[in-house]
């Protein structure tokens, strides 16, 4: 059978690390998958997996905007035709979904932003943040046959379905106390946190792509294995509130002070989702400051219990396997 095609936002490391584990279910099932992954996460993908780079629809991306859209949309059709895929899975990438619909080919919507649209808002978080995120989850999954909502803590579902993240190595040793502050910022690294972790008087590994040189902060190149490791050691991380992020630390039971910009509407839902769960704290990254710090890495970890939902890659494979029968 003809590989099944694979498109993956390219924004973050996130939905690069959920795909990842996709489509190791759909490979140990029998499937041959291409991925077509944007900037961010080809990287993660190219050794795993055949994977071809692609320009993602980014924020700020402004004029250009249908321009892209457009070449993207001719040249996923180019491919699903010339390849004769017969079905779609995106991770946050519209131009493959619609162009499985533009060739009557089923499609797939996979991903954490489509938790706000499928799902029931809890009535402690915010409304229009909810609402804005679940306009911009229908966009992104315009024209899919079928959706997948990933989330890290039990929500009520109004429309698709509900997973939970599939986590590598999820269950590790438990905590010391002397283990290392891994921190990782999908944007990059604020200075003023930085500065903070570095008086912890503690080891602190900062991933990222750049070294900062700040006193007190060991800085590491971005490697899937290394930060995998060091996460599961870890005595805490500070990090941006990404969902694949909180679902790790949560899965672990590794302590997450979880940041995010004030303007950032997806960010600010996870945060709250988790502290209202209480397996993590975090806020604006505005309001960060050495003694919110100090306050929560006196915290101790908490496993979050096992809730009734599949993982996602056992989810998508049983998607694929009813579209591929023709129940539509």
């Amino acid at each position: 059978m003809p590989a099944l095609h694979y498109y993956i936002h390219g924004r973050g490391r996130g939905h690069a690390t959920r795909s990842r584990a996709v489509i190791t279910r759909l490979r140990e099932a029998g499937h041959e998958v291409v991925a077509f992954a944007g900037a961010d996460a080809e990287p993660l993908l190219r050794d795993h997996v055949d994977t071809r780079p692609v320009a993602s629809l980014l924020p700020g991306t402004g004029w250009g905007l249908p321009r892209l859209l457009g070449s993207r949309v001719r040249m996923a059709i180019k491919a699903l035709r010339q390849e004769r895929a017969p079905l779609v899975i995106s991770d946050g990438d519209l131009p493959g979904v619609i162009a499985a619909r533009l060739t009557f080919r089923p499609a797939i919507a996979v991903g954490h932003g489509l938790v706000f649209y499928c799902c029931k808002r809890p009535q402690q978080l915010p409304h229009e943040a909810w609402r804005r995120e679940a306009s911009k989850a229908w966009i992104s999954s315009l024209g899919a046959h079928r959706r997948i909502a990933v989330s890290f803590v039990p929500l009520p579902v109004e429309r698709g379905r509900l997973a939970r993240p599939a986590v590598e190595h999820a269950h590790a040793a438990p905590r010391t106390f002397d283990g290392p502050v891994l921190c990782y910022f999908r944007d990059g690294a604020p200075r003023p946190v930085l500065e903070c972790l570095g008086a912890l008087r503690r080891p602190v590994i900062l991933f990222s792509l750049k070294d900062p040189e700040v006193a007190g902060i060991r800085h590491e190149p971005l490697s899937r294995e290394r930060f995998s490791y060091v996460q599961r050691i870890a005595r805490a991380v500070v990090a941006s509130a990404g969902s694949q992020l909180i679902s790790e630390c949560v899965a672990h039971g590794t302590p997450l002070l979880a940041l995010h910009a004030p303007d950032d509407d997806e960010q600010a839902l996870n945060v709250a989702m988790l502290r209202q769960a209480g397996f993590g704290d975090g806020f604006p990254i505005t309001e960060f400051d050495q003694a919110r710090l100090e306050r929560f890495m006196a915290r101790d970890p908490k496993l979050l219990p096992t809730w009734d939902a599949p993982d996602v890659g056992t989810a998508v494979l049983e998607e694929v396997h009813d579209l591929l029968r023709g129940r539509r």
